[in-house]
């Protein structure tokens, strides 16, 4: 099993995927990475993003040499979590083949909405829709039927979810893996502060329905990324 390709679950911002992922670190049979691409996407000689320009550009955070470390043979299987976004500046049929493909999204307007209270000035690219949707399509090229989850589903009945996410995949659903004790993990100290409420919580929590109004920048964006939500949602694993 551990020559198998790795498991990715491409995912938008402020979607609950870390606590998705927190769910594969529990169960103890994966190698779980997190977010492997946002390093060659923000901080690699190759970088896409001006964010972090103060920051000096690392060789080894290319796009590359991190691939080969998320497909090297190992003990056990691999399990990551990303951002379709990261793996703009290389996403092909090709590359996307390398991996059995998986997404995770929420409804656009929650996103925007907690995404700007991080990064106010996030792009439309950020966002991920419109990456996150190009991906699934090379997947589909590539003779594969991905698994779409959106979150809201995920947070109202995480059990028969991820139970289906799991039979899905072939591999066992491990209930015991959808609840732990708080505690740090080292692996997202990378994207410190982003995570906090993952670590700090003991399962995946449900995410409240409500109106939410936005400021006329955040609806135009919202607008953009609402059809990429749309068509994928209409895939979306039901249970």
């Amino acid at each position: 099993m551990a020559n198998e390709r790795p498991i990715a679950l491409w995912a938008v911002p402020r979607s609950i995927s870390t606590a998705f992922e927190r769910v594969f670190v529990e169960r103890g049979d994966f190698r779980v990475l997190h977010e492997p691409f946002s390093a060659s996407y923000y901080f690699s000689t190759e970088r896409r993003s001006e964010r972090f320009a103060e920051k000096e550009p690392r060789e080894d955070y290319r796009y590359e040499k991190v691939l080969s470390e998320v497909l090297a043979p190992g003990e056990q299987p691999v399990f990551f979590k990303d951002m379709a976004y990261h793996v703009a500046p290389i996403m092909d049929r090709e590359f996307v083949g390398r991996f059995r493909n998986t997404f995770l999204m929420r409804d656009p307007r929650a996103v925007v909405f907690s995404y700007a209270k991080k990064w106010p000035d996030f792009t439309f690219e950020e966002a991920g829709y419109e990456e996150l949707y190009r991906l699934y399509g090379y997947a589909v090229e590539d003779g594969q039927d991905p698994i779409v989850i959106d979150a809201q589903d995920l947070s109202e009945n995480p059990d028969a979810v991820v139970a289906a996410y799991c039979d899905a995949l072939g591999i066992a659903h491990k209930p015991e893996a959808l609840t732990w004790e708080p505690r740090e993990i080292p692996e997202w100290n990378m994207w410190d502060g982003w995570h906090d409420s993952a670590q700090e919580s003991t399962g995946i929590e449900k995410l409240q329905r409500k109106e939410i109004e936005l400021p006329d920048n955040l609806e135009e964006l919202y607008l953009r990324c609402l059809p990429y939500y749309e068509a994928l949602y209409a895939k979306r694993l039901r249970v």
